[in-house]
């Protein structure tokens, strides 16, 4: 969901028992090192034991990890939890440490696998990618331990966002119990349609014969539509939204996909523009696409700095031998190119009259121009 929920994590001392309280978007204005800080010293009163109480769409998985990490080092007692009306995405991770798990009946619990996006390199993308599956992996192997039916659960997994009342969850294994029906007021059930549960399990989970459940007036007005907006016409206008928001995803995608190809069809035209001008050799085109897809606006101008080579004398004087071979710091264009990539490269952006000199030599002695 694009609209983000305060987060909100706390602790206090009842007795022998710390009890949690997180709620909210996980990693919006989440602040791991206070959360620790703030159980530590309830640890120093000798508490070992801890019961949870979450409520939220979800968030970031990272994040949500580090408070497990820290919950599950501070109290070496037992961990006990409870849900509210929604605990989804990386919320079934954190209910996942606990021996015990309780939601009300009209209370919904999501698992999906874990995901992300990455911008840079491709080492950076791809160590990103590793991140990912290795989360994945760790979050399957997880829910598949308290699933009931591994095929089931196996299916699910692979088909997306896993929706399941709380008697649905207990049912699979992902919690212990299920007590009496919560309220669920209009902002609840707005954050749980938002998050995308089916619009047939809505009715479900506020069938609890009590009218305060639903404000529809105040959830008229949050959707932008008149007071008197009947719940069909509500219901409508969020699933307009969700596919509003599906669209733009798939626009956003075609988008950069667009970009991506018109950046290539660039980057070629620009070196093979290169290689007519005699500025490169095709043997180094395939390198120049490359430098010119990592970073365009330092390598084009790069590029567009060389001079075309021209023939270099036999009998100069100056680094050139005998034989009229031209070498910097004793070694010829294609040594360099063999030995010490970095070298060369650094003459290309920072002597370029060098690497002009050199590489017109290498051209000539070779033949090729």
């Amino acid at each position: 969901m694009d609209k983000k929920i305060p987060f909100n994590i706390n602790a206090s001392a009842q007795g022998q028992t710390a009890l949690i309280r997180i709620t909210g978007t996980i990693g919006w204005d989440t602040d791991c090192e206070q959360f620790r800080t703030m159980i530590d010293g309830i640890a120093k009163n000798g508490i070992a034991d801890a019961h949870l109480y979450l409520n939220g769409p979800g968030g970031s998985c990272f994040d949500a990890e580090e408070i497990v990490n820290i919950i599950q080092s501070v109290f070496t007692g037992r961990v006990t939890g409870e849900g509210g009306a929604l605990v989804a995405s990386a919320y079934t991770r954190i209910a996942a440490i606990c021996e015990t798990f309780e939601q009300p009946e009209n209370g919904m619990f999501m698992i999906h696998k874990p995901s992300g996006g990455a911008y840079g390199t491709a080492k950076q993308i791809g160590s990103y990618l590793k991140l990912v599956t290795d989360i994945e992996a760790n979050y399957f192997n997880i829910f598949k331990a308290k699933a009931t039916d591994a095929a089931t659960f196996e299916k699910q997994w692979e088909a997306g966002d896993w929706w399941m009342t709380a008697k649905e969850a207990k049912a699979n294994g992902f919690i212990s119990s299920v007590k009496e029906n919560t309220k669920i007021d209009a902002d609840t059930n707005a954050m749980i349609m938002a998050c995308g549960c089916p619009a047939s399990i809505i009715p479900i989970i506020n069938d609890n014969k009590n009218e305060e459940t639903m404000d529809l007036k105040a959830m008229a007005k949050a959707l932008g539509l008149s007071e008197n907006a009947t719940e069909a016409e509500i219901q409508a206008a969020i699933a307009s939204a969700q596919n509003a928001a599906a669209d733009l995803a798939t626009l956003k995608a075609e988008n950069a996909r667009k970009q991506k190809e018109a950046d290539e069809k660039r980057n070629k035209a620009e070196v093979e523009a290169a290689v007519k001008d005699k500025r490169i050799t095709a043997d180094n085109e395939k390198m120049w696409v490359e430098a010119l897809t990592e970073n365009y606006d330092k390598n084009s101008k790069l590029l567009a700095s060389l001079s075309p080579v021209a023939k270099i004398p036999t009998n100069t004087g100056g680094g050139k031998t005998a034989t009229g071979t031209v070498k910097h710091q004793g070694k010829t264009f294609e040594e360099l190119q063999e030995e010490d990539p970095d070298a060369l490269a650094a003459l290309m952006e920072d002597d370029i009259d060098t690497y002009d000199e050199l590489y017109s030599n290498y051209l000539v002695r070779n033949n090729l121009k």
